[in-house]
């Protein structure tokens, strides 16, 4: 029997890279190994830590690196690392250089401070089909394996796709996702995909003046059936969905972009117990009413930063949400021109701030608007458990067969764990972290399960094998499987399915 291999973060079957919280494997089912990585609950073996978080950071957490950063969007990379990517830019004007990156991409350990990772094209390997376009706000996914990445093409009126083994490539075309006419009556950019807990996907896109909604096919390359128009006002674009306690939260941009110093655009928010809408905002506005709209979530604040808008969402170690958006800075506004002076463009480097709930409503700040001094950093550190970068050393086996274990790397994710004993075994198997979990903690891990009853998991709050929290893959059931063991006794499990 394979179980299954790695710790750490992850969906779609990514290779194990790290943990935080707590970790072990044991045996779901008759003849199926359950292995899990275990960050113990009291002290273990010294594995390698990353290096801590900085404290504070300031906006814009672009300025060292690039001059520019428009339409931002984040993914965490099965490396651990923080991928960003940004719309066709003169992004080293203050280099020397006066022509653009393609879809450009950044790299942090932290999410606060960033790295120059390459762009998506050159103009060398941008496919014939983009003609002469220039090409806008990125929108970034991991599945099947893949990083997929979609990107607007403005001057050819759709939504492009690429996809890659690793958040900085190599590219494969994947051609135009939406069809000509797409059946939204407004421009076919800014898209955003989104994938139901049900495992339907969906495409937004839209702007000046309404944001639109379709299935997707099943491999997520282009939008079939119904388009339903979800949102509409003046200068409506830029939407990106996120599914929080029972509500579909559509966040979006709107009153213009690219204006310099006379940009108005905010993002705003309204909500639905549907994908397909009606949206509504938080004083029950329709997001389709001909009227001005409600749900700020950030707008410009009377400090340094104007017209802040083109969001995502992303999530810290801790479970906390950042926006992340671009803000145009009031003392210098405008690059200079680019392209022979052929192109005049707003500076809008990327910032992010902390997204409060309040009242099932999200809201920057608690509604203080951009930050524009040092401000409390994200979690991107772990307070036990780590990767697997340096093999099994700091990792303790214990359970089934311990000599079962073995460390591999992976192109994308790099170092992982494995575990397939020499004869099946129905016991318990498990890797035992270093360190102490906090009493309050969030825990991750990124698993693969590769025989047909297989299964791999994570444990926490874990004292012994009789006495600890778990959750699994079961890939016998289909199913997401919770139970919490006391004196060796189930105390009920849930199961899930996927």
């Amino acid at each position: 029997m394979d179980p299954g291999r790695g710790c750490g973060r992850g969906r779609d079957g990514g290779p194990v890279r790290r943990t935080r919280g707590t970790v072990s494997p044991w045996a779901a089912a008759a003849a199926a190994l359950l292995w899990l990585c275990t960050l113990a609950a009291a002290p273990s073996h010294g594995a390698p830590r990353p290096p801590a978080a900085p404290a504070t950071y300031t906006n814009p957490v672009t300025g060292t690196t690039v001059d520019t950063f428009p339409d931002p969007v984040m993914i965490r990379g099965k490396d651990g690392f923080w991928y960003a990517y940004g719309t066709q830019n003169p992004v080293f004007q203050s280099k020397g250089e006066d022509g653009e990156r393609i879809l450009p991409i950044l790299r942090s350990a932290d999410m606060v401070s960033w790295e120059y990772a390459g762009e998506v094209f050159t103009p060398a390997t941008r496919p014939a089909w983009l003609e002469g376009s220039r090409l806008w706000a990125p929108d970034v996914h991991y599945a099947f394996g893949r990083y997929y990445l979609y990107y607007s093409v403005p001057g050819r009126n759709t939504v492009g796709l690429v996809t890659a083994p690793t958040p900085t490539g190599p590219w494969s075309d994947r051609g135009a996702v939406l069809p000509s006419p797409s059946g939204c009556p407004a421009g076919n950019i800014d898209q955003a995909q989104f994938t139901d807990t049900d495992g339907t996907p969906y495409l937004y896109w839209g702007s000046y003046d309404t944001i639109c909604v379709a299935k997707m096919n099943g491999d997520r390359t282009r939008t079939e059936g119904e388009v339903t128009q979800v949102a509409r006002g003046r200068r409506v674009e830029g939407g990106f969905v996120v599914q929080r306690d029972g509500f579909y939260y559509l966040f979006y941009s709107d009153a213009g972009c690219c204006d310099g110093a006379f940009s108005g655009y905010q993002v705003k928010v309204g909500r639905s117990t549907s994908p397909t809408g009606p949206f509504t905002d938080d004083e029950g506005t329709d997001l389709m009413a001909l009227t001005s709209k409600a749900g700020v979530v950030v707008s410009a604040g009377g400090n340094r930063w104007i017209g802040p808008g083109h969001n995502a969402i992303q999530t810290d170690l801790s479970g906390q949400d950042w926006l992340v958006y671009h803000g145009i800075p009031s003392e210098s506004p405008d690059l200079a021109p680019a392209s022979n002076g052929s192109l005049k463009l707003t500076r809008r480097p990327m910032l992010i701030d902390r997204l409060d709930w309040i009242g099932g409503w999200p809201v920057v700040r608690a509604g203080a608007g951009p930050s524009d001094g040092p401000t409390a950093a994200p979690v991107t550190s772990w307070a036990a458990g780590g990767s697997f970068g340096g093999g099994l050393s700091g990792w303790r086996a214990e359970g089934a067969s311990p000599a079962g274990w073995s460390a591999g790397t992976d192109r994308d994710s790099g170092g992982y764990a494995a575990y397939a004993p020499a004869r099946p075994a129905t016991d318990p198997a498990y890797l035992l972290a270093a360190g102490r979990a906090p009493a309050a903690l969030r825990a991750e891990a990124d698993l693969r399960v590769t025989s047909p009853s297989g299964a791999a998991g994570l444990t926490v709050a874990h004292k012994d094998a009789g006495n600890r929290v778990v959750a699994w893959l079961d890939r016998a059931r289909g199913a997401l499987v919770t139970d919490v063991r006391v004196g060796g006794a189930s105390r009920g499990e849930r199961v899930t399915a996927l």
